[in-house]
């Protein structure tokens, strides 16, 4: 399997880039988050901040009403940009404007009739001025979202990933004066709001700027909208799919366990979360570029391309992961202090569970890539089932930690049924023997090197001590780190998973790297020429 899985050629150099950017727009997402919300919880207390948690998930929600339409114009606009197909590609634009617009207005007129059933349903509180914004927000950041697919469609993350940035640098500092201002979640949902708006104007502005084909003359195309829905439909299951692994449980909580008990949950799941961004950075310009593989018939190299993401993800996963449970409380004490301990067995069993579906990362973004959505569709179908059975079940019993093993347990199942159907239906070659080479071995090397790493703490208590000052706790931490990471390493080697070729790998893409930091404009103009 190794031999042909290397870096060559413009189109990996191209692949690499995507995920660099990807990787530090998604970063720094993740950084302002985890940096924001001690500051969040510094003004709001655990009620007002599991009200915000549940109002976000509403949103989300009601995003996915779009009947799919969202999850399509990567793959259309990748496939008609590959083409230099501006006609076609002004069409889908335009038409998912005409199409937004109305879909805004129904979800600001349903989101108010379902308000008082919605809010006494999942114990919310007094907060329909932000329920009310949170709606138009929902409505403006459709578009805006649409827009900054034709970055990620025609392959350009620097250009969609330093949006991004800038706009969550514009909504970092409207949290903190909104917030400083007293005005709390209404304060949030404005913010909201406002950066939306800002977003809209920014993100169109960018795009006639680098790409001036593009506009939005009357351009709508009833029959490319019904495909566009027919593709995005599939895609849709798995998006739903999302909102019931990631977002579901929280509501579940809320109605069992109370608002408050929203917080707690949402502290684990925003670490976690974190965790499992980072390497899906890794697959995330895995679609666009599948997409325009897919366009030329190069199925080998499609092949090679998700070998290649599976085998790489699976490394950095695992030890994120195993890493994540051997310092949850240590990385809890750290961020947010005292008073989080009971988070720290939600964050142990999150983590597996996120990380799991991360494995089959690479097969559902190929998937997707070569317009076969239905792989991931029919995993996240059991997902979807599972998930809030499970943890229905087992949150009576076990409260919150039931919730979250009931989401890991669901996890664990649908990530299985994806490789297997992908290797069957596409790969053509049996899933067993490749589950064996890039997984069962890397995760014997994370749980050997967890129980080194704990044996440490038991032949040196000391270290493990430092753990209850919060001031050494980085110091502790480090220390684990310093241990953990060769010790992977070298188990890694011994289980023949590091090769010559990864090294190989390795040293071309620091190469590349060194270069591209030493001349970026001039890379950057070879690699998106």
């Amino acid at each position: 399997m190794d031999k042909s899985v290397t870096f060559l050629g413009g189109f990996s150099q191209r692949l690499v880039t995507n995920t660099f950017f990807n990787l530090l727009g998604r970063s720094w997402s993740f950084l302002t988050t985890l940096l924001l919300t001690p500051y969040i919880l510094s003004h709001l207390d655990v009620g007002e901040f599991g009200t915000w948690i549940v109002l976000s998930v509403f949103m989300n929600s009601f995003n996915l009403l779009d009947l799919g339409l969202g999850a399509s114009f990567v793959k259309y606009i990748s496939e008609y940009y590959t083409r230099q197909d501006f006609d076609r590609i002004n069409r889908v634009l335009f038409s998912g404007l005409i199409f937004y617009g109305l879909f805004g207005a129904v979800i600001v007129a349903g989101g108010l009739i379902i308000e008082k059933p919605l809010f006494a349903w999942f114990r919310v509180g007094d907060a329909s001025d932000a329920y009310f914004i949170i709606l138009l927000s929902c409505a403006v950041h459709n578009i805006s979202a649409m827009f900054l697919s034709v970055f990620r469609g025609i392959q350009r993350m620097d250009k969609s990933n330093s949006l991004e940035i800038k706009l969550s640098i514009i909504n970092a500092i409207g949290t903190v004066l909104f917030l400083r201002a007293g005005l709390g979640i209404y304060g949030l949902a404005l913010n909201t709001l406002i950066s939306a708006c800002m977003a809209l104007v920014l993100i169109w502005w960018n795009v006639r700027r680098t790409l001036p084909n593009i506009s939005l003359g009357w351009n709508f195309d009833a029959a490319l909208l019904r495909q566009m829905f027919a593709y995005g439909a599939k895609i849709q299951v798995s998006r739903l799919g999302g909102l019931v692994c990631f977002q579901v449980d929280k509501l579940i909580i809320s109605r069992f366990l109370g608002i408050a008990a929203v917080s707690f949950y949402e502290v684990s799941s925003r670490l976690t979360s974190f965790m499992r961004a980072v390497p899906l950075v890794m697959i995330s310009a895995v679609i666009p570029a599948t997409s325009e593989l897919d366009a030329r018939n190069d199925r080998p190299k499609i092949l090679e391309t998700y070998l290649l993401a599976s085998k790489y993800v699976a490394l950095l996963t695992i030890a994120l992961v195993a890493f994540l449970v051997l310092e949850a409380r240590s990385v809890l004490l750290l961020w947010l202090g005292p008073g989080f301990e009971d988070s720290v067995i939600l964050v142990q069993i999150l983590a597996i569970g996120y990380g799991v579906n991360v494995l089959g990362g690479a097969a559902s973004q190929t998937g997707a890539g070569i317009g076969r959505p239905e792989f991931d569709m029919r995993a996240t179908v059991i997902l979807s089932v599972l998930n809030p059975i499970l943890s229905l079940i087992l949150v009576r019993q076990f409260q919150a930690p039931g919730a979250a093993a009931g989401t890991t347990l669901a996890m664990v199942v649908s990530a299985v049924y994806l490789l297997v159907i992908f290797h069957r239906k596409y790969v053509g070659e049996s899933v067993w023997q490749v589950i064996v080479d890039i997984y069962v071995r890397k995760i014997g090397a994370g749980v050997i090197t967890i129980l080194t790493v704990l044996g440490f703490h038991l032949a040196i208590p000391q270290v493990a001590s430092w753990e209850n000052i919060r001031l050494l706790v980085p110091l502790k931490i480090a220390l684990d780190f310093a241990l953990f990471a060769p010790i992977y390493v070298a188990l890694l080697v011994a289980l023949r998973q590091v090769t010559a070729i990864d090294w190989k790998n390795f040293v071309g893409l620091v190469a590349f790297g060194f270069e591209f930091l030493r001349h970026p404009l001039r890379e950057r103009v070879k690699i998106y020429r």
